[in-house]
C-alpha cells in the first residue's frame, strides 16, 4: 500500500505526516474561492439549460463529473507545495548504533540466518547504497552494544557476545558521546531484547527533550513456533549437608504440548537426577518439583537442563544453573517435654548421630525437677525454660511436646510467638494429652503462630478432646513433594514407603488447617464434617515457620518395623532439618542473583541484627570476596539508609568462575557475628529466555522521541526518513505536488466517465 501512495502522490504517507502542505497560487486567495465557486455555477448551469427532460438525480451527478476537471486545473494553477524540514548535507550527525548481544545469535530469520547475520548485510560496507546515501547527507557514527555502548570505525564483530541488554544505558551512552553536536537521529539495529534497562523511560524523556528521535530496526521473529525453555529454578540458598535440597523447575514450552522430554540435575559433569517430564499447552508454564541431596560440602553449582528437541531454534534456552551453598554447620533445637514417654525416648535417639542438628531436651520429671540433656554446661537451661531473647534467641528450633500452656508465664508464650516471627526460628508442636486446645493454648500468643485451629468456631465452643484410636498417615500431593516428607529421592518409593507405615495410636483433634497453611500429612480417619483430620500441617509466621504434628505416637514406627529399616529415624531428620533450613543468624549475607556476567557489578547485602534480633544501624561491616585464584578483595558495606539493619556495596569481578564471600559485623570492639554466601561469574543464558523481536517496545520507543521503527526489508526508505525529519541542522524545503500522478489519473477518469454517460443518454 505505501508503494501505491508513493505512486499516486509522489512521495510516502510518512513524508506528508512530517510536513505540511501549502499553495503558491499567482493570484490572491479571494480569486481562488470565485474560481471554485464560478467552475461549480458552470457545471450546474450548463446541465440544467441544455438537459431539462434528464432527472435532476442524472443532471447533478453529470454536472460533478464537469466540474472535477476544472476544479483539478484550478488546484494545478494553485501550485500545492509539500513543505518538509530537510537536513543541511554534512550539517549533522546519525549515530547507528547495533546489537552485539547473544540474543543476535539467534537463527530465526530466512534459511536459518541469524539476526547478527541479518544485522551486518544492512551494515556491510561495500556496495551498501543504504549507507552510501546516508555517509552522503550526514556525519555517520557507528557504535556496537550489549550492556554497553562502544565507539566502532564501521561493523564489527566481536569473539565474546554480551550477556545482556541495556538500551537505556546504550541511548545515553550514544547521546553523551556526540556531545552537543546537532543529532539527526539514532538507528538502533536490534532485537529489542531488552533485559537490563533500569530506567528506559528518563532514557527516552532526555532525547525527546533534546530533539533526538530514534529509528529503531526490527530484527528477529516475534515469537518461536517450536520451543521449550527453562523459565526460572527456585532452591533454597544454603542447605545443610546430606539434606534434601527441593527445587521448583518453571517450564514453559509451545509447539510440544503433551510431548514428553528429560529432566536433568548435574553438579558439574556429574549427574545426580534425571526424571521424565509432560510439557504443557502452548505458552502454559508447569512446575515440575525436583528433589536430590548434597555430600559433599560447599558451594555447589546445580545445572538443570529440559532435552531439547531436534527442531528447536533457540536450544540455548533450555538450560539453568543455581548455586546452593551446602554447610556443615551444627543448628540447636529446644526440646521441651511435660512428660516421659515413648515419643521423647525415640526422637532423641533419633537424632542422636545427627552430626548437624544437635538437640538439648528439658523434660519436666515431677513438680520443680527439671532433666536437661544435651547440654555443654551446667549454667544452660539452669533456671528452666529461657525467661529473656538473649538466652532463648541462640536457638534455632523450639519442639513442643506435650506439656501445658500454663507452665509457661504469658510472656514467656510470648516469647515463644516471637521466637517464630521476628528471630525466624523453627517452632514444632507435638501432639498429646497436654497439646494444642487440650493444653490450655487457646487464647494465648502460640495460638496465632499454629497452623491449625484449635477450636471450631470464634465462640465458647471448647477444642475437642485428644482422641486414643488408630489411624493410618496419608500423605497429601504438597507432601509426596516437601522435603519434610520426601524421604526418599523416587516419588513412587516414598509414596509406597509411607504407605507401608504401621498405624497410629492417638490423634489431636483440631478444627483443619487455617488458609494460609499447607497440610502434608492427613489421618485416614474421618471427622464430623467428613474431611480426614490433619496429621502434619505448616505455615509462614513472621520470619519464621511453624509446624504442627498433631499425634505422639510416631514411635510406632520404630517399634512396629524390622530393625532394618530407617523410616522412623529418616522422617525426625528430614522433618527437623526442613523445620531449621532457612532460620537466619545475627548477620546474614546474600547477593541478590546466583550468578552475574563479568561486566556487571555485584550487590553485596548484610542484614544485622542484635542477640535479640533488633536490626542495627551503627555497626561497621566489611566482606572480604575470594576470587577462584584466591586473591582476597576487602569490599566495605555502608548502611542503606532507607532499610533498618541492611549494609550494601558493589564488587566489580574480574575472573570467572565461583567467588566466596565472608563478612564480619561489629559493634564497638564486639563481634557480632560471621556471615558466608558465595556467587558466581559465567556467561549467563539470560539473552536467550524471552527472546523473541520486541517489536512493541522498539515502536514505542520511536514514537516517544519522534522517529520510526523499520523492519529489516523496509530500513531502505530509512535515509529519505531521517533527511526530512526537524531534528539536527536543517533548512525548509519545498516539494511540487501540481504534478502528482492521482491529478491527472482523477482528470481523465472524470472526463472520461463523463463522455460514457452523455453517449450512453444520447448527449454526445
Amino acid at each position: 500500500m505505501t508503494d501505491v501512495f508513493a505512486f499516486l502522490f509522489k512521495f510516502r504517507p510518512y513524508l506528508f505526516e512530517r510536513g505540511s502542505i501549502a499553495f503558491r497560487a499567482p493570484w490572491p486567495m479571494p480569486l481562488t474561492i470565485v474560481l471554485v465557486a464560478a467552475a461549480l455555477a458552470l457545471s450546474i448551469l450548463f446541465y440544467r439549460r441544455s438537459v431539462r427532460s434528464m432527472p435532476s438525480t442524472w443532471r447533478y451527478f453529470l454536472a460533478g463529473l464537469r466540474a472535477i476537471p476544472l476544479l483539478i486545473l484550478i488546484t494545478i494553477f494553485l501550485q500545492p507545495v509539500l513543505i518538509l524540514h530537510s537536513v543541511i548535507p554534512q550539517k549533522s550527525f546519525v549515530a547507528i548504533a547495533y546489537d552485539l548481544s547473544k540474543s543476535m545469535e539467534i537463527r530465526d530469520g530466512p534459511d536459518g540466518q541469524s539476526r547478527l547475520a541479518q544485522a551486518q548485510q544492512l551494515l556491510r560496507p561495500d556496495g551498501n547504497a543504504f549507507l552510501d546515501e546516508l555517509a552522503r547527507k550526514f556525519k555517520v557514527r557507528f557504535f556496537r552494544f550489549a550492556g554497553t555502548a562502544e565507539r566502532v570505525e564501521s561493523f564489527q564483530d566481536q569473539p565474546r557476545h554480551g550477556n545482556l541488554t541495556d538500551l537505556a544505558r546504550t541511548l545515553e551512552q550514544v547521546s553523551g558521546e556526540l556531545g552537543n553536536a546537532p543529532i539527526s537521529g539514532i538507528v538502533l539495529i536490534t532485537d529489542g531484547a531488552d533485559n537490563h534497562s533500569v530506567d528506559l523511560n528518563a532514557a527516552v524523556a532526555q532525547l525527546r527533550a533534546r530533539n533526538i528521535p530514534v529509528y529503531p530496526v526490527g530484527i528477529g521473529s516475534p515469537s518461536f513456533v517450536r520451543d521449550t525453555e527453562v523459565l526460572r529454578i527456585t532452591t533454597p540458598r544454603k542447605v545443610l549437608k546430606d539434606a534434601l535440597i527441593e527445587a521448583d523447575v518453571a517450564v514453559r514450552s509451545k509447539g510440544y504440548s503433551g510431548r514428553t522430554t528429560l529432566l536433568s540435575v548435574k553438579e558439574g559433569d556429574r549427574l545426580i537426577h534425571s526424571q521424565e517430564i509432560s510439557l504443557g499447552s502452548d505458552d502454559e508454564v508447569k512446575t515440575f518439583k525436583v528433589n536430590f541431596s548434597s555430600d559433599l560440602v560447599g558451594s555447589k553449582l546445580y545445572s538443570f537442563r529440559v532435552e531439547p528437541f531436534a527442531d528447536e531454534v533457540v536450544p540455548e534456552n533450555n538450560d539453568q544453573s543455581v548455586l546452593v551453598r551446602v554447610e556443615d554447620s551444627r543448628l540447636q533445637l529446644l526440646y521441651v517435654e511435660g512428660e516421659p514417654r515413648w515419643d521423647y525416648a525415640f526422637i532423641s535417639r533419633a537424632m542422636k548421630d545427627d552430626k548437624n542438628l544437635r538437640l538439648i531436651t528439658l523434660l519436666r520429671q515431677a513438680d520443680g525437677k527439671l532433666l536437661r540433656q544435651g547440654v555443654d554446661s551446667p549454667a544452660v537451661l539452669e533456671k528452666g525454660f529461657p525467661v529473656e531473647k538473649s538466652e532463648f534467641f541462640k536457638y534455632q528450633g523450639l519442639i513442643l511436646g506435650s506439656i501445658e500452656a500454663s507452665y509457661f508465664s504469658f510472656d514467656q508464650l510470648r516469647l515463644i510467638s516471637d521466637f517464630v516471627s521476628q528471630r525466624g526460628g523453627g517452632l514444632l508442636v507435638i501432639g498429646g494429652k497436654n497439646s494444642f486446645g487440650q493444653g490450655g493454648y487457646v487464647n494465648t500468643p502460640l495460638e496465632d503462630a499454629l497452623p491449625v485451629f484449635l477450636r471450631p468456631g470464634q465462640g465458647g465452643e471448647a477444642p475437642a478432646r485428644y482422641q486414643d484410636i488408630e489411624f493410618k498417615v496419608q500423605l497429601t500431593d504438597y507432601g509426596l513433594q516437601n522435603p519434610a516428607t520426601r524421604l526418599l529421592k523416587d516419588e513412587q518409593e516414598n509414596r509406597k514407603k509411607w504407605d507401608a507405615a504401621p498405624p497410629l495410636v492417638g490423634i489431636n483433634a483440631t478444627a483443619g488447617a487455617k488458609p494460609g497453611a499447607t497440610v502434608l500429612v492427613r489421618s485416614s480417619l474421618r471427622d464430623t464434617g467428613g474431611q480426614n483430620p490433619v496429621v502434619l500441617a505448616f505455615q509462614r509466621f513472621g520470619r519464621g515457620k511453624s509446624m504442627a504434628l498433631t499425634t505422639d505416637a510416631t514411635w510406632r514406627w520404630r517399634m512396629m518395623q524390622e530393625s532394618s529399616n530407617n523410616f522412623h529415624e529418616l522422617f525426625w531428620k528430614q522433618l527437623l532439618r526442613w523445620l531449621v533450613s532457612e532460620v537466619p543468624d545475627q548477620v546474614s549475607l546474600i547477593t541478590d542473583r546466583h550468578s552475574y556476567p563479568m561486566d556487571e557489578t555485584v550487590t553485596v547485602r548484610a542484614d544485622v541484627t542484635d542477640e535479640n534480633f533488633l536490626r542495627l544501624n551503627n555497626v561497621q561491616v566489611t566482606a572480604r570476596v575470594k576470587s577462584p585464584s584466591g586473591e582476597i578483595t576487602p569490599v566495605p558495606l555502608s548502611w542503606d539508609l532507607s532499610k533498618e539493619g541492611q549494609y550494601s556495596s558493589g564488587f566489580k569481578p574480574r575472573e570467572d568462575g565461583i567467588h566466596e564471600v565472608t563478612a564480619e559485623a561489629f559493634q564497638g570492639t564486639r563481634n557480632l557475628g560471621t556471615a558466608r554466601t558465595s556467587f558466581r561469574v559465567a556467561d549467563s543464558p539470560e539473552e536467550y529466555h524471552d527472546a523473541g523481536l520486541r517489536a512493541d517496545l522498539l515502536k514505542k520507543l520511536a514514537a516517544d522521541t519522534g522517529g520510526r521503527y523499520y523492519t529489516a526489508g523496509d530500513a531502505q526508505t530509512l535515509t529519505e526518513d531521517i533527511s526530512y525529519a526537524d531534528a539536527g541542522a536543517s533548512r525548509l524545503e519545498e516539494k511540487d505536488l501540481w504534478d502528482m500522478p492521482v491529478l491527472f489519473l482523477l482528470f481523465v477518469a472524470a472526463v472520461s466517465t463523463e463522455w460514457i454517460f452523455r453517449k450512453r443518454k444520447g448527449l454526445a
